[in-house]
C-alpha cells in the first residue's frame, strides 16, 4: 500500500510568526545590505552623460544640369568614422589628456561614440565622464576633430564657387558698361532718315546692343544660380544642431539609492536564510 505525504502550506500568520521569530537575523542582513550599498556608492564613481546632435555638411554644385547638392560624408560613413579607435585617440589629445594610465581618459575613449539619426543627415553623438565639465569638455573637442575634415572640404567647395561667382558679376559688369556704351552712341546718331556711314552704322550698334542685352540676361541668370548655391539652405559646413546637453544629475545611482538598494537585497536574503534555518519546521 503506497503512502501520500502531503505537505501543508504556511498561512500568513504562520509566515509572520516564523519571521518575527527570525527579526535580529533579518534585520542583521538589513544592515549589512546597507553597508554594502554604502560602499559600493563610495567605490563607484558618479558619472554623466553627454550627448550631442550633429547635422552633416552639404555642398550645392553648379553643372550644366542645374544645382546638385550633396553630403560632405555619408551618415553611416560619418558615424563609422567617429566610432573608430584611432578618432576616440585624436580627442583624448585634443582634451590633453594621456592615451594610457588615465582613469578619465579611458572612460571617454570606451564610452565616446555615434549613431546614425532619424534624418539621412543628421548624426547623435554621446560620452561619458566623471563630471559634468569633463563630458561637455569631451563632446565639444570630439565635434571639433569631427568636423575639421568637414570644414576643409567645405571650405574648398565653396571657394571655387565663390571664384566662379565673382567672375561672373565681372563679366555682367563689364557687359553692362560696354550696352550702356551702346545706348549712348544710338541715342547720339543722326535722325531718322538720314542715309550713309551713319545709318549702317546704327545697324551695327543695334545688333551690339541686342547682343549685349541677351549676354546680360544669361549672366544675371548665372549669377544668381551661383548666389542660390552658395545660400546657407543650399551649402552649410557641418555643425551642431544645439549646444552639448548634460543633465544635472548623474547617470550614476545617488548614495541613497544604493542604500536602499543593499536593504532590499539584506531583507530579501535575510527572509530566505529565516526560510532555510527552518525549513525543517516548515516541513
Amino acid at each position: 500500500m503506497r503512502t501520500v505525504v502531503t505537505r501543508k502550506s504556511l498561512s500568513l500568520s504562520e509566515l509572520a510568526r516564523l519571521f518575527a521569530n527570525s527579526s535580529k537575523l533579518i534585520l542583521a542582513s538589513v544592515i549589512g545590505g546597507m553597508a554594502a550599498g554604502f560602499l559600493t556608492s563610495q567605490v563607484v564613481h558618479p558619472r554623466w552623460v553627454a550627448t550631442m546632435a550633429i547635422q552633416l555638411g552639404q555642398v550645392t554644385t553648379v553643372s550644366r544640369n542645374g544645382l546638385t547638392s550633396l553630403p560632405i560624408e555619408n551618415q553611416l560613413t560619418a558615424a563609422d568614422r567617429y566610432n573608430t579607435p584611432g578618432y576616440r585617440l585624436q580627442v583624448i589629445r585634443e582634451l590633453g589628456l594621456q592615451p594610457t594610465g588615465n582613469a578619465q581618459a579611458n572612460l571617454i575613449f570606451d564610452t565616446l561614440k555615434a549613431t546614425p539619426g532619424r534624418g539621412p543627415n543628421v548624426v547623435n553623438a554621446q560620452v561619458s565622464a566623471y563630471s559634468r565639465e569633463q563630458a561637455a569638455a569631451a563632446l565639444e573637442a570630439a565635434f571639433r576633430v569631427f568636423s575639421a575634415a568637414h570644414r576643409e572640404l567645405f571650405e574648398q567647395a565653396t571657394k571655387t564657387m565663390q571664384d566662379s561667382l565673382v567672375s561672373a558679376k565681372a563679366r555682367l559688369k563689364a557687359t553692362q558698361q560696354n550696352y550702356a556704351m551702346t545706348e549712348r552712341g544710338l541715342n547720339s546718331a543722326t535722325p531718322r532718315g538720314s542715309t550713309g556711314i551713319n545709318s549702317a552704322r546704327d545697324v551695327l550698334m543695334t545688333n551690339m546692343a541686342a547682343l549685349l542685352s541677351e549676354q546680360i540676361v544669361t549672366l544675371q541668370q548665372e549669377v544668381a544660380v551661383y548666389e542660390d548655391a552658395l545660400s546657407p539652405l543650399r551649402s552649410y559646413p557641418t555643425r551642431a544642431i544645439g549646444p552639448v546637453y548634460v543633465p544635472a544629475r548623474s547617470q550614476t545611482p545617488s548614495t541613497t539609492m544604493f542604500i536602499a538598494a543593499g536593504a532590499l537585497l539584506g531583507l530579501v536574503a535575510g527572509a530566505g536564510l529565516a526560510l532555510l534555518r527552518n525549513s525543517d519546521d516548515i516541513a
